[in-house]
């Protein structure tokens, strides 16, 4: 309403533009909103959808010189109705607008044009928030589909470790199951999260080097430090378990003699830095399934803003450094 109201008062301001004759001119842009309107609403709503959003571009340009045409035809019938009527068969009677057919096609073409613009606009607005959902739908899917990855390759490692301890007959294993069912529920409480705060990672961190050091006793060391304030601070799911669990898959089991795992964790100002590092005296593809994932999953999550990181630090160690922002 406030769009044809506004061409109403265009309208008339033209039309009537060298004429006082303001009541014949409203009346004559009466009689012309009509076909204005029309062709307005059949360019929008039958050519534009049907023909140019198609690609069929030269029927689109054909079907609008024929409306174009059709619609100023209409109109020179309106204004001889006009002349005829209301002039008594006088030209000089007439508004000089009203009787120059080139004025009436530019402003026709105005309205329309002008109408069409904004519902293409309108179009494109729609069509870029439709984009980026069906961007946002895809990255969340492919995060799950990660996560429905990575979470069986964690617990597909993890379950070979108590079957190991099974078949030894340990007395430990009731304490195996027992880490065990507090990472499962873990795992199944985080997969539904994005994030979780870093202590609850940490804790879950000690029950899988505890359950591994059931199988491994003292074959390996351990060290471990965790600097900086702010337990409060949250990370993706499993991030550090992925890194320690990779550790231990490349960094011990390929050794027959003594074997290290060293991981830190630095909470800072504007990042989260963890650093983990185990020997690798079998060299071979470090980064597994879970780093893939994981790295895989840093991407959705964080794009560019993180790091992750490996070399080999020494002749016979090999290190992964991760730094997130920090996720308050």
């Amino acid at each position: 309403m406030f769009f044809w109201t506004v061409i109403v008062f265009l309208y008339v301001l033209f039309f009537g533009r060298q004429s006082s004759n303001y009541q014949q001119t409203l009346l004559l842009v009466s009689l012309l909103m009509p076909i204005t309107i029309w062709a307005s609403y059949f360019l929008n709503y039958r050519l534009v959808p049907n023909y140019l959003l198609k690609g069929y571009y030269k029927k689109f340009i054909a079907y609008f010189i024929y409306t174009i045409l059709a619609s100023v035809y209409a109109e020179m019938l309106i204004v001889i109705f006009i002349f005829i009527s209301l002039a008594e068969v006088k030209v000089g009677n007439m508004t000089p607008a009203s009787i120059d057919i080139f004025f009436l096609l530019l402003a026709l073409l105005m309205a329309v044009l002008l109408a069409g613009a904004i519902k293409l606009f309108k179009h494109w607005i729609e069509s870029k928030e439709r984009n980026q959902k069906l961007i946002k739908e895809k990255a969340e899917a492919e995060l799950k589909f990660l996560k429905t990855q990575l979470h069986p390759h964690f617990l597909f490692n993890t379950l070979n470790n108590l079957y190991f301890l099974a078949t030894q007959k340990s007395e430990r294993t009731p304490t195996a199951i027992l880490a065990l069912s507090e990472i499962l529920d873990y795992v199944l409480n985080s997969g539904k999260r994005k994030f979780v705060s870093l202590a609850e990672e940490l804790q879950q961190v000690e029950n899988y080097i505890a359950l591994e050091l059931l199988r491994y006793e003292d074959r390996v060391e351990i060290k471990s430090s965790v600097t900086g304030s702010g337990h409060t601070v949250e990370l993706p799911p499993l991030v550090i378990i992925s890194l320690i669990e990779n550790a231990f898959k490349h960094g011990v089991l390929p050794n027959a003699g003594k074997a290290s795992i060293e991981w830190r964790v630095q909470i800072g100002n504007k990042q989260l830095e963890i650093y983990v590092s185990n020997s690798c005296k079998n060299r071979g593809d470090q980064r597994g399934i879970g780093l893939d994932n994981l790295r895989n999953q840093l991407d959705l999550l964080y794009g560019d803003a993180y790091s992750l990181s490996s070399k080999d630090q020494e002749a016979d160690m090999f290190t992964v450094t991760l730094t997130l922002p920090i996720h308050l």
